[in-house]
């Protein structure tokens, strides 16, 4: 069992999560910024803060980790081993590991950032930058954004239904809705199935 407390960032217009699990240990997902209303609610409901998820290395998702670095002792998970100078324990493809007493598995999203990562904990996904409700990330390009949109097909989309989406930005969702209403999703497959088409390609 576990609890999520959702914060705003004005740094990015971001989302911070905080997530407590039943013997009270804390994990921040993405510390965009660390303010008085932030550390009130790691010590309310928190016994001790064990550990910060990094989704990617943008500063509008990780400006607040070196002010929570200088009060808690946390271990930093991410993709990459360090973290705006900070050492952290990388995650691979499908990797879980134990923090407290709940089951993270890193989901690897690369296309918005080469490091994306999607953390499952439960039927709960905190998606970074890779997914929004109704939209994906910006990409640079059309090949980064096929190679997006592949991944969230490929290891999100796949996944139960009523899985619940914590984004980056923006507010939560489901699976099931985004694959109903996901307008890059939806004009992507129309895109893919034009292309195809003119190929002489028919699925």
């Amino acid at each position: 069992m576990m609890r999520i407390v959702p914060y705003f960032s004005a740094e990015g217009l971001s989302n911070v999560y905080l997530i407590a699990d039943s013997e009270g240990n804390g994990i921040i997902v993405d510390p965009a910024n660390v303010d008085g209303k932030l550390l009130e609610g790691i010590e309310r409901i928190c016994s001790r803060l064990v550990g910060v998820l990094i989704t990617h290395r943008h500063q509008s998702h990780t400006a607040g980790l070196g002010t929570l670095m200088k009060i808690y002792s946390p271990v930093v998970y991410a993709w990459e081993n360090s973290i705006n100078g900070f050492a952290a324990e990388t995650f691979r493809d499908g990797e879980t590991k134990r923090i407290g007493n709940l089951s993270v598995t890193a989901i690897h999203v690369p296309g918005h950032s080469t490091d994306s990562l999607v953390y499952r904990i439960d039927s709960v996904l905190f998606t970074g930058d890779t997914i929004y409700s109704g939209s994906i990330a910006m990409t640079h390009s059309f090949v980064e954004r096929a190679l997006l949109i592949r991944s969230i097909e490929e290891k999100i989309m796949v996944l139960e239904e009523n899985t619940l989406l914590y984004p980056g930005h923006g507010t939560l969702s489901k699976i099931r809705i985004e694959k109903m209403l996901n307008q890059d999703l939806l004009q992507f497959e129309s895109e893919v199935k034009a292309a195809r088409a003119s190929e002489g390609i028919f699925l």
